[in-house]
């Protein structure tokens, strides 16, 4: 353990708090010899990296952990536990409270030590009335510092008693706020409740708790864990559940892990497994098949709710006037798989639209709307999206106005509410379009609200990439057979003019020998370094193109860190190109990222104003009296003040990953496509990044890595049920309306 003093930082990943950071101690002969970044007599410099680690100025810290040697940055403390002490001298003190209590700036925390000196924490305990004293601290100010500093005693005393499990003072707070006042006795009597909490799963807490009660291998409660997180890393890859014998076997592997060979028997793990099905009810199973409970309820929600939704058949209507009409109104001609597709529509409850650009999935959206308004003037549509993208462009293409599915819904943020089946939608139409990116979740939810008798649209592109949540629900909705679905599988004459929609096509069946010219472009990269480098270049010449205009350009990579050409660093280099720093532009750094007035970025998590993918320009950064920062980003028709801790669910938006980029479109999209990106080599990677692109593609890298993603069809099955559900329960009700109609 090292008793030192943060100096400079070098790099913090504000997605998952990764920080590198030099600190400086007295404890000269703590510090390896290599490790010695600079001595100063009294002092010497080392770096450390580690998760969240602490710059408050003038503070100690004790950190604790393993001096490792990295082969370009030397000798490193990679540091396992860390506790910030509480400040003593004047300067730590008033760094202490402008990082640690809310409400206090730099400026305040000033003005406080100038009024009480090394008295301040005695004053602030006993007597913090006497902050009224200051000049800006209000009644309502005192109340909410008061508050919050009350909450860093309460995570302090919380620290000191996870200190040996070298939890940091961020997890300690999470803690705090998921269990309140309890915390500790809580974790004392099960340490695996710790899993309940984002961001500790078994891996971190299985130490914890093996340290602090002396927990056996074999105990119920960590056999449970373990199982619980075997199924929630599996819902991370899509899959709704996992077989028995899969869920056995993989958490046998991680609990004997560092044990003896078969420490813990499967026995044991069958027994916590069917107590955890059968007693606590937070698995449920459907024979072999073992889901986590969430994840089978919105399942069943879902198949159940569609079919309802379906068996609704006595509002059919025909529509071969009013089809005629509106192509004459619109001056189009549809092709005859549109025609059905439009038809389609006004037969069922609820049906599918599918196919690839250039097929005319926006023009069938127009005419059944135009029919709609004639048949049923009097009713109400719903146009919506999973996305705020996807809902702009619905809007923008159709010349209605739409939703994202959360707005809709009155869903906010990110947690999984549980899904509560009552008929909130009052439209008699709801069109959702792209649907594939909706997860399983988010379906269940959307079905149960539709109203009996109103009809329900889904579209997308089943050749895309699947949601980012778990299961596969469009495709699963189409393989049933029991929800009717029109593909589009004709191009439109202008579609044939575009190498992008004709290599789309290709590249969909698989066809290596793409269309290249002016649209559609490849440039040779060896390696991502040179990749990046190319990248840039072409993003500098489209750029000017445009005016300067950012939002014309888009780079999309598959992956977003480990790689010169991955989101992450790609964005650090265009930022540099489209908005450089100047005297005039205010600038904001948080952790490694530094955001400027002017930058180009992306929401990452749906809040009640903004909704997760939505791009926005920021607009300007100020700095209050009290020494608080705010950064304001304008979304279009809604601009958004940050705070700091609200930085996180920001990122620069120049290069975004594929998978943000589903139901967004751009003039130009430029993608590397290289052999180190290999686990995302697949046809439906590429397949999505293309058609984000209305005027011109850019691939980089290596024509090798290009055919081996136009060759790898393996999309990764998902484990679901969707279909089979929908089948069952399509049996089930149709067997009890025709008991009804008996009766």
């Amino acid at each position: 353990m090292i008793v030192c003093q943060h100096e400079w930082q070098n790099y913090r990943n504000p997605s998952n708090g990764y920080t590198v950071a030099v600190y400086r101690t007295k404890e000269r002969e703590k510090v390896p010899q290599q490790a010695v970044k600079a001595d100063q007599g009294k002092w010497v410099s080392f770096t450390a990296v580690g998760m969240e680690l602490p710059d408050l100025e003038h503070v100690e810290l004790e950190l604790e952990g393993t001096w490792e040697d990295k082969e370009r940055f030397g000798r490193q403390l990679k540091v396992e536990w860390f506790r910030v002490l509480l400040p003593k001298s004047r300067q730590g003190i008033s760094s202490y409270l402008s990082s640690m209590v809310k409400g206090i700036g730099p400026v305040m925390a000033e003005q406080i030590v100038n009024r009480f000196g090394e008295h301040t924490f005695e004053v602030l305990d006993k007597e913090p009335e006497r902050l009224l004293e200051i000049k800006g601290i209000t009644e309502a100010k005192l109340g909410a510092i008061r508050e919050s500093y009350g909450a860093s005693a309460e995570i302090r005393e919380l620290m000191a008693y996870l200190a040996p499990y070298k939890v940091t003072p961020k997890k300690a707070e999470k803690i705090k706020e998921h269990f309140g006042l309890e915390a500790v006795n809580l974790i004392r009597q099960n340490p695996y409740r710790l899993c309940e909490i984002k961001g500790f799963g078994f891996l971190t807490v299985d130490p914890i708790a093996r340290a602090s009660t002396g927990f056996g291998p074999g105990e119920p409660e960590r056999v449970k864990a373990a199982v619980q997180f075997v199924l929630e890393e599996a819902q991370k890859e899509g899959h709704l559940y996992l077989e028995s014998g899969a869920v056995i076997q993989k958490a046998e592997y991680l609990l004997n892990k560092g044990f003896q060979k078969g420490e813990v028997e499967r026995s044991a793990i069958i027994r916590a497994g069917n107590q955890m099905v059968l007693k606590e009810k937070s698995l449920q199973a459907d024979g072999n098949a073992i889901f986590l409970g969430k994840n089978r309820e919105a399942e069943q929600t879902a198949a159940r709710n569609l079919i309802r939704l379906l068996r609704e058949d006595n509002h059919s209507f025909d529509i071969e006037r009013e089809l005629e009409e509106a192509q004459a109104e619109l001056g189009i001609v549809l092709a005859e798989r549109q025609k059905e597709a439009v038809r389609m529509v006004f037969r069922s409850q609820v049906s599918i639209i599918t196919g690839g650009p250039g097929k005319g999935k926006t023009t069938v959206l127009g005419v059944i709307l135009k029919i709609f308004e004639r048949k049923e003037p009097e009713k109400q549509v719903l146009l919506c999206a999973p996305t705020g993208r996807a809902r702009k462009r619905l809007s923008e293409s159709t010349g209605y106005p739409a939703l994202t599915i959360h707005k809709a819904l009155y869903l906010t943020g990110e947690e999984r509410e549980e899904i509560l089946e009552e008929e909130a939608l009052e439209e008699d139409l709801v069109i959702a379009d792209e649907f594939t990116m909706a997860d399983m979740w988010l379906a269940g939810v959307l079905f149960s609200r539709i109203k009996s008798g109103a009809r329900l649209v889904l579209v997308g592109d089943v050749d895309q990439l699947p949601s980012v949540g778990p299961g596969s629900v469009f495709k699963e909705m189409i393989d049933s057979g029991v929800i009717p679905f029109t593909v589009l599988d004709v191009f439109f004459r202008q579609a044939k003019d575009s190498r992008i929609i004709l290599n789309a096509d290709l590249i969909n069946r698989s066809q290596k020998s793409l269309l290249f010219g002016e649209d559609f472009q490849f440039h040779k990269a060896e390696d991502d370094r040179d990749a990046a480098e190319i990248i840039a270049g072409l993003y500098e010449k489209e750029l000017r193109n445009f005016g300067g205009n950012a939002d014309m350009v888009q780079v999309l990579s598959p992956l977003r860190v480990n790689t010169e050409a991955g989101v992450n660093a790609l964005n650090r280099g265009l930022q540099e190109i489209a908005n450089p720093a100047a005297l005039d532009k205010g600038e904001w750094r948080y952790g490694s990222v530094t955001y400027r007035e002017g930058d180009k970025v992306m929401q990452t998590q749906n809040t009640e104003e903004i909704s997760n993918g939505d791009i926005g320009q920021v607009t300007e950064i100020t700095t209050g009296p009290d020494g608080s920062r705010e950064m304001s980003v304008c979304f279009g028709d809604v601009v958004k003040k940050y705070q700091e801790e609200e930085l996180a669910m920001l990122d620069h938006a120049y290069a975004t990953s594929v998978h943000k980029s589903q139901g967004g479109e751009y003039p130009v999209v430029i993608i590397p496509v290289l052999k180190c990106f290999y686990p995302m080599l697949k046809r439906n990677v590429y397949y999505t990044g293309i058609t984000r692109a209305k005027r011109r593609v850019h691939l980089v890298g290596s024509r090798q890595a290009l055919a081996i993603a136009v060759s790898n069809t393996d999309a990764g099955r998902r484990n679901t049920l969707l279909a089979a559900r929908l089948q069952k329960e399509a049996k089930k009700q149709g067997q009890e309306m025709v008991r009804h109609a008996a009766a």
